[in-house]
């Protein structure tokens, strides 16, 4: 009997994988690559905010702390979101070194006002405005006799739009620091005197107020070459 041989052929393998499966390979690494240096820069931005926080608290420990937050407070008026994030992180390192600078946390809440602004997405402006405004409150309530908090709120209040019933406890802000204002021996400085009539006198005509003119005048007489004082001429 005889046999057949049969003959099996197999597919020649190769030991070199095609070149379609180095460029998948290659694409999957840039894409990890890419995946991992967004989150080493989204937590070295952080990193980088926080360190700059205490670097300028610290570099300017010596200033007067309502000099230094009035400044910082500034630089948020110009409306860029960065910018006012990086504050907000400055305000907030204050408040870890000392969670009672009750001045720190109305500057806070009135720079996340200013975020509210700036925002572009509805339920983001409203977070911000909500914790602007629970933490200028908050800084009412731990001290209801100082008049520099009481001044931010204020005039913070009074940029709120009026259907978020702000307008009402801005007026009684006013209506409580113009006393304080006029003194002759006045804790504020004339600066922050302007800005209270300034803006006082602002809130006081929308609402028909009768001692709109008065405070006006009063603003433009402090200091007629200041900036307040211009603006009331």
């Amino acid at each position: 009997m005889e046999f057949s041989a049969t003959v099996l052929i197999l597919p020649q393998l190769s030991l070199v994988p095609p070149i379609h499966n180095y460029i998948s390979m290659l694409k999957l690494l840039i894409y990890s690559v890419t995946i991992l240096s967004c989150f080493a820069s989204a937590a070295c931005s952080e990193e980088t905010a926080t360190k700059d926080a205490a670097s300028l608290s610290e570099t300017d420990a010596k200033k007067p702390k309502h000099t230094l937050y009035l400044a910082w407070h500034n630089e948020c008026l110009t409306g860029k979101t960065e910018v006012i994030d990086a504050k907000m992180k400055a305000f907030e390192q204050r408040l870890k070194v000392d969670p009672n600078d009750h001045l720190a946390t109305v500057y806070l809440g009135s720079a996340s006002a200013l975020r509210a602004k700036a925002s572009f997405w509805g339920p983001s402006k409203l977070k911000y405005l909500r914790r602007g405004q629970k933490l200028m409150n908050a800084a009412i309530e731990s001290a209801p006799k100082d008049p520099r908090i009481r001044m931010v709120r204020a005039i913070g209040f009074h940029k709120v739009p009026k259907r978020f019933n702000c307008r009402a406890t801005s007026i009684k802000d006013f209506e409580t620091l113009l006393p304080i204002v006029e003194q002759k021996s006045s804790p504020l400085l004339i600066n922050e005197r302007q800005a209270i009539l300034y803006y006082a006198q602002l809130a006081f005509s929308e609402e028909g107020h009768r001692d709109a003119d008065k405070l006006k005048q009063l603003c433009h007489q402090l200091d007629p070459k200041s900036k307040y004082g211009k603006l009331t001429r």
